[in-house]
């Protein structure tokens, strides 16, 4: 940014110098446009180097213009929100200039710890998703197959031998895949209901020491698209967080 302001501020002292040179030779009108044609030429280039530097900066490239009309490469423009490169990420809809839909509107005030990361790009919770289902083993579906007692049992009292995915940002990007009332997870052979799933994915993907409540459920799931309330939120929350407590008494 330094760099930017120098060159700058040189643009401006060349148009200031050339403007002296063409009145002290006294050529007149005619040999001081030529002058200051030539500054503005060098101007604009100084303007342009300067604008370069900083692309999320174009209102300091913009004082290269009053030395030459330079103008900066990659500075907002007059339809630009300026909210920075990640204006519009995950959501550019609608009226929040960007925001993402939970911005707008906001969630319930709600400790979330580590499922804060639910807040990731859009990209990286594609990567997670890919990454979660690449690594499902035939282990993997027999767990997510049991019932939910039974995985609070396995996970409570067998935990180390228990296979599972444990990344909270894999979890959540299989929670956000199965808000849709499906879940990818029965197309690789596991057989169970996707509430069932949803508390696993929510469960393990939270602390193992901060409480699941029905406004962590709704917290979560509108960061991720698509809220869930009222008695679904309940049921949810009250489901997730017997899996939270399971992990905590079997890993400790």
């Amino acid at each position: 940014m330094r760099k930017s302001g120098m060159i700058i501020s040189a643009g401006v002292s060349a148009l200031a110098v050339a403007a002296v040179v063409g009145f002290s030779n006294g050529s007149g009108p005619t040999g001081f446009g030529v002058t200051a044609a030539m500054a503005q030429q060098s101007g604009a280039q100084q303007g342009n180097q300067g604008g370069q530097g900083d692309g999320s900066k174009g209102s300091q490239s913009g004082q290269g213009n009053q030395g030459g009309e330079g103008t900066g490469q990659g500075g907002p423009g007059p339809d630009s929100d300026s909210k920075g490169p990640q204006a519009g990420s995950p959501s550019s809809s609608g009226s929040g200039g960007g925001k993402p839909v939970w911005a707008q509107e906001g969630i319930p005030e709600v400790e979330l710890g580590r499922l804060s990361v639910a807040r990731s790009p859009d990209q990286v919770l594609q990567r997670a998703y890919d990454e979660a289902l690449a690594s499902i083993s035939p282990e993997m579906v027999d767990f997510y197959s049991l019932s939910l007692s039974e995985m609070i049992l396995e996970l409570s009292t067998n935990f180390d031998n228990v296979s599972f995915i444990d990344s909270p940002l894999q979890n959540l990007a299989l929670f956000q895949d199965a808000l849709d009332g499906t879940s990818t997870l029965t197309s690789l052979g596991v057989t169970n209901t996707t509430d069932t799933l949803l508390a696993t994915f929510l469960g393990v993907a939270s602390d193992k020491t901060v409480p699941i409540s029905p406004d962590t459920v709704l917290a979560v799931s509108t960061i991720l698209g698509t809220p869930i309330t009222g008695t679904a939120a309940d049921d949810l929350a009250a489901d997730a967080e017997a899996i939270r407590i399971a992990v905590l008494a079997g890993h400790g």
